[in-house]
């Protein structure tokens, strides 16, 4: 299926994007050695969305393995995501360094169960391909996004510069 396809590719790039987390960790560290609370975060979102983006891009596979119909893959595959998603949102939730523009911003995630329900019920998709690839690409995008905001030197960081 070319599908199939289209997921490796992306799971070659989640792979890509967990081993830069390598690099993050051998330059973010402070002068004590420790990460800020929020460095933390960051970088264990960063991980978590790479490792879910490279899974989810295989599971379909997997799934093919008992079933050659592809609307039953995409089924059982956005019923998958959907699960993770809301249990992902549900945790971010209840995080203590949770902030409420971070609590707004899962209204996405949110989005993209209800979008994968749709898709498992039938409704304007009927086991569709499309729905499963944009929760797919929101985890890659996720991690690319907290990768970016981990590296990102800001001013107090930068010695003679900080308040």
């Amino acid at each position: 299926m070319p599908e199939f396809a289209t997921l490796f590719a992306l799971a070659e790039l989640a792979v890509a994007m967990a081993g830069f987390a390598s690099i993050v960790v051998l330059f973010k560290r402070g002068r004590a050695g420790g990460w800020a609370p929020a460095d933390a975060d960051r970088f264990n979102g960063m991980l978590l969305h790479a490792m879910a983006a490279g899974f989810f891009c295989i599971l379909p596979s997997f799934i093919s393995v008992f079933t050659s119909d592809p609307s039953r893959i995409w089924t059982l595959a956005s019923a998958s995501i959907a699960v993770q998603l809301l249990l992902h949102a549900a945790v971010i939730f209840w995080l203590p360094s949770t902030t409420a523009r971070i609590r707004l911003a899962l209204v996405l995630p949110l989005g993209l169960v209800v979008l994968q329900f749709l898709n498992v019920l039938g409704v304007w998709f009927a086991g569709d391909f499309r729905p499963y690839l944009a929760a797919v690409l929101w985890h890659i995008f996720q991690a690319g996004f907290l990768f970016v905001t981990l590296v990102f030197v800001r001013d107090e960081d930068i010695e003679g510069r900080g308040s």
